[in-house]
């Protein structure tokens, strides 16, 4: 029988003659949105704007719709993604910020807010044809 110093003795020999684990570097945490190294594909769909009746509603990233800000929702850019929104018919464009999730209308891509829209100028058409574009 061997005593429990002697085994005690034997198992630290052992570990001391392992190799040490190697060593890695830490790493982020995979990413939901991964970086890529090309821009992705412009989408082209139609847009509307929320009605200034909405002033003061919550979004859903947590803060508060204003008529007066350049902002969109997006049914799958995350929040705080910037677009370039270009308005098809007129060439106009303008720069925005995803605040919301949306348009959960059929048929649309981007519902943007109503000074965005008066800068697109499609305030009277109600929905215009728009290209998005992400910027980095």
């Amino acid at each position: 029988m061997i005593s429990p110093h002697a085994a005690l003795s034997a198992l630290l020999l052992l570990a001391l003659s392992l190799p040490a684990p190697a060593r890695t570097a830490p790493q982020d945490p995979p990413s939901l949105f991964p970086q890529s190294t090309t821009p992705p594909e412009p989408q082209r769909g139609y847009a509307a704007f929320y009605s200034p009746s909405l002033e003061g509603h919550k979004t859903a990233c947590g803060g508060v719709y204003s008529p007066s800000k350049l902002t969109a929702a997006h049914r799958s850019l995350p929040c705080g993604t910037r677009l370039r929104v270009t308005n098809i018919r007129n060439g106009k464009s303008v720069r925005v910020t995803v605040t919301d999730h949306g348009p959960f209308s059929s048929g649309r891509i981007l519902d943007v807010s109503y000074e965005a829209a008066r800068r697109l100028d499609f305030l009277k058409q109600g929905t215009t044809l728009v290209k998005l574009e992400i910027l980095r």
